[in-house]
């Protein structure tokens, strides 16, 4: 299964055909960088087989770095260019691999030229809004061998784990489980998470509408209901009451944060904060981003379930899209229809979790029922 998974064509099959349900007569850009071009060339020519038309847009990696160095005031130059931007409006699908390769450089950058980068995703998805556009963020483009080294991840595992994630996942019933947790998610109005490793945490649901990326969308699925799905798929986010959160949570997958791996995380939360909170290994990268975050960095406000089960457990940018578990987070949430702004993201992720919604059981120790 693995070396079928590992092929550009598959790939290409399960992100167009099967993703995107891309159609005869449709247009498709694709927009890739250096170490994603196996993949982004075989979306291109599996549109053209499929009787659509296909266009490529490059990033060159070396190219990018020369710009830093050449026009160092990045906002002229950062985000998505004109030239794309008509592209994509006049097109009916977006397949997007992310970049640079050299993840950690870039996050090394000082902070003037790196914050116009961090605005290219909401650029992504208020572009696709705005055109009418399916997409689809394939998150091999983050899985490049420089931020495996940070992670202590070999690169080439990392991204057959995503391949894998790809091609072997059962969309059918990753949109199905989706349907129900969502249902009991917006129905319900207290969520009870526990596992046998001690986590037993109790959050308050405001009957917010949940966010379900089960990786497909099609063509009646269009903005604003699913804009952009990930790939590998699986997750169903909800934003829950900001202030009722009340347990402790213990983290049995590592978390990959931009600084580097943590691992073993224990989070105290009392009345929707995190009141403390330890780190078995890796706590120097979370307390960094924490100390530095704004205000509103320490309150709960999502709660994710994962439900692909080809995900191995602990993939780098994945670990929360693992069937049957539990992923908390901390930071903003406006996104997801919550009230927190603040612009900082943190998480625990907990394995074969149990999950009730007032009372009744929808995950069992990491079984979605």
């Amino acid at each position: 299964m693995l070396r079928e998974a590992a092929n550009p064509a598959t790939i290409a099959r399960a992100l167009v055909e099967r993703a995107l349900r891309f159609r005869r007569g449709e247009e498709l850009v694709v927009v890739s960088w250096n170490h994603t071009l196996t993949w982004a060339t075989a979306c291109v020519t599996e549109a053209r087989r499929r009787g659509g038309r296909a266009s490529l847009f490059l990033e060159d990696e070396a190219a990018f770095w020369r710009s830093l160095d050449l026009a160092p005031t990045t906002r002229a130059w950062s985000g998505l260019p004109e030239g794309l931007r008509a592209a994509v409006r006049r097109a009916d699908a977006v397949v997007y691999f992310a970049g640079p390769a050299d993840r950690p450089r870039f996050h090394r950058l000082p902070p003037t030229q790196l914050a116009p980068f961090r605005e290219v995703d909401e650029e992504w998805s208020r572009l696709s809004r705005a055109a009418g556009v399916r997409g689809i963020r394939c998150l091999l483009g983050y899985a490049s061998d420089e931020q495996g080294e940070l992670w202590g991840v070999p690169g080439a595992l990392w991204r057959n784990q995503l391949l894998k994630g790809i091609a072997a996942a059962d969309l059918k019933r990753i949109r199905a489980d989706g349907a129900r947790v969502s249902r009991a998610l917006a129905r319900g109005t207290e969520l009870h998470l526990t596992a046998a490793n001690g986590t037993d945490v109790r959050m308050r649901l405001r009957r917010r509408t949940p966010w379900v990326d089960d990786g497909t969308v099609g063509p009646t699925d269009r903005p604003p209901h699913a804009p952009i799905a990930t790939e590998p798929a699986g997750l169903v986010a909800v934003a829950v009451d900001e202030k009722a959160t009340e347990g402790t949570a213990l983290a049995n997958r590592p978390s990959f944060l931009a600084g580097g791996r943590v691992d073993g995380g224990e989070w105290d939360l009392v009345r929707g904060r995190l009141e403390n909170y330890w780190y078995h290994a890796g706590g120097d990268s979370f307390d960094l981003e924490f100390g530095h975050a704004p205000k509103g960095r320490e309150v709960v406000g999502l709660c994710a379930v994962g439900l692909n089960p080809a995900l191995a457990p602990g993939v780098p940018q994945a670990e929360d899209a693992e069937a049957g578990t539990v992923t908390l987070a901390i930071g903003g949430n406006t996104a997801y229809g919550g009230t927190n702004r603040c612009r900082f993201l943190s998480w625990v992720t907990i394995g074969e979790a149990t999950v009730a919604v007032d009372g009744v059981p929808v995950v069992d120790r990491g079984e979605i029922l």
